[in-house]
């Protein structure tokens, strides 16, 4: 696994924000192999998983969900988040935002989540990672001039400032 040694770093984190993040000998089943969404949180077999930071990228798509609706996610959020919203009512401009940058708000989400938790920008941006022809550093620089499409989601939910500045 890449970056196996910042694993249990990633895992107390998601932990402390209130992704309930669970280690074990579940499988390689998932949206990613070894990682599965349960009960509003990720469990994890590291046996089968790629990549530790995948886990930060991943818990960026559950931590912009309302979290009247992050327990009913399933391993297709989209479809799962959809379902849930429609089941219990839901609706607003969070859900908009969720089904347009979901994927960009994940990587703002992620960027910001390692540097909180003092974690090396490889963890989540190594060579090869968000098929990137093995080269992150644009993507990088356009997370730390807060030129992100992410961060102006992320901004929109009220989740940070407009210059990814954490409130």
């Amino acid at each position: 696994m890449y970056g196996a040694d910042v694993l249990p770093i990633i895992v107390e984190f998601l932990n402390r924000v209130g992704i309930p993040t669970t280690l074990g000998p579940f499988g390689r089943e998932g949206f990613l192999p070894g990682v599965s969404v349960w009960d509003g949180g990720l469990r994890v077999d590291p046996s089968h998983l790629v990549a530790a930071g995948d886990l930060l990228h991943e818990a960026g798509h559950m931590a912009v969900v309302p979290a009247a609706l992050r327990r009913r996610l399933g391993n297709d959020l989209q479809r799962s988040l959809d379902a849930a919203a429609a089941e219990i009512g839901f609706e607003g401009p969070a859900l908009d935002f969720i089904g347009r940058l979901g994927e960009p708000m994940a990587i703002a989400w992620s960027y910001a989540a390692l540097r909180e938790a003092g974690l090396p920008v490889e963890c989540v941006f190594f060579p090869g990672s968000y098929n990137l022809n093995g080269d992150p550093a644009h993507l990088l620089h356009v997370l730390e001039t807060g030129n992100s499409f992410g961060i102006d989601g992320l901004a929109r939910l009220g989740m940070t400032g407009n210059a990814g500045v954490h409130r």
